[in-house]
């Protein structure tokens, strides 16, 4: 096997992309994927089955990995903050106001307001909540 495939190779092996050993090693990217084929390939005279399978490996943790981090990103915050949320809930309770009628006053929508209300970390409001929607 050419030298040059094989560091390519080891290369990607250790948790780079493509497009980082293209600038590492001063190649195009479809250079690096046609190094990358020659490993993969058991027909050609460079076919190395535990690189290629280390290979394989590496490359499906790099996804992996960009899985992970893209889910990390993709997490919404929540639109209204607690104190907000804890006014709104107050309207609920003590007021009467359904979820409908609070989501027409603050245009936020229902389901919000519910999962926003429901996680405000006051045990004191969470009781009061509790017993007020058990009771209608």
């Amino acid at each position: 096997m050419n030298e040059q495939i094989r560091e390519v190779a080891e290369y990607i092996i250790d948790m780079h992309t493509i497009r980082e050993a293209a600038k590492h090693f001063g190649k195009s990217e479809s250079s690096i994927k046609k190094y990358l084929s020659v490993v993969r390939d058991n027909t050609k005279e460079g076919y190395d089955a535990i690189l290629h399978q280390k290979l394989d490996l590496a490359q499906q943790k790099i996804m992996l990995l960009g899985v992970k981090k893209g889910g990390m990103v993709g997490k919404r915050k929540s639109t209204i903050d607690e104190d907000t949320a804890k006014m709104l809930g107050e309207d609920y309770i003590k007021n009467g106001l359904s979820l409908r009628e609070l989501e027409a006053k603050s245009g936020i929508p229902k389901s919000t307001l519910h999962e926003n209300i429901h996680k405000i970390e006051d045990s004191e409001f969470q009781e009061e909540l509790n017993h007020y929607t058990k009771g209608h």
